[in-house]
């Protein structure tokens, strides 16, 4: 994963990730793909993949407050809430292969595969989640209102539940 020969710096080393390479990480009830650490990038990103995310998968609607966010649909149709204190005062977008979304810190959001078969690429800057993501382990359903206190350590707030069949 970790480009050979390469000269550390405050910002990390050159990585190139391959797709047969990468981490796999049970997260919750799916395959979580770690593209880029935090230990690589100098704690500026962390980026992974899931390539088969199901509607039951969406996080509930939160807010980073020290880490910006951004999702590349690689496939599937996605919606996303943004802005709001809830699901219901959220501004939502129906999202494509080949779209960006970009959610800044303190901005509620939350985003569900409207047809069963997401795949997204998520890049978080900097890179204070990690350990949450590669620590929730597997489980039979996402459950993420049982994490609420280790979620709160790396800035995260739970608003509201997560979106259940697009609404």
């Amino acid at each position: 994963m970790d480009a050979k020969d390469s000269v550390e710096s405050p910002f990390g080393i050159p990585v190139v990730s391959l797709p047969d390479e990468v981490e796999h990480y049970g997260y919750y009830n799916t395959d979580l793909e770690v593209i880029l650490r935090a230990e690589t990038t100098g704690g500026q990103h962390f980026m992974t993949r899931q390539r088969t995310m199901r509607a039951e998968d969406a996080p509930p609607f939160h807010l980073h407050t020290r880490e910006d966010e951004i999702w590349i649909i690689n496939s599937g149709q996605f919606r996303f809430w943004i802005g709001g204190e809830s699901l219901a005062t959220a501004t939502t977008y129906d999202i494509g292969p080949g779209g960006v979304v970009y959610g800044p810190r303190n901005v509620a959001h939350s985003f569900q595969s409207l047809d069963g078969a997401g795949d997204v690429t998520i890049l978080w800057n900097p890179a204070a989640g990690q350990s949450y993501f590669l620590g929730v382990g597997a489980a039979e359903a996402r459950e993420d209102f049982e994490h609420l206190e280790r979620l709160e350590t790396i800035g995260v707030r739970v608003l509201d539940r997560a979106p259940v069949n697009g609404a």
